[in-house]
């Protein structure tokens, strides 16, 4: 099972702020977030985060 990393974790990495990251999603600037279908808490992985990297220039 791949890694999942939460919001706090994906602004940090990409060095941007929450209110940043949903403008961009919203925006379609970068792909929708994945869900868990329990919690609703949105989630990424390494493959997404490398994904907004090369998308955002980060």
């Amino acid at each position: 099972m791949q890694k999942r990393y939460h919001i706090s974790e994906v602004i940090k990495i990409l060095g941007i702020s929450r209110k940043t990251l949903y403008f961009w999603e919203e925006a379609k600037k970068i792909p929708k977030t994945r869900r868990d279908p329990m919690s609703k808490y949105r989630y990424w992985t390494e493959q997404d985060i490398k994904r907004l990297k090369r998308i955002t220039n980060r």
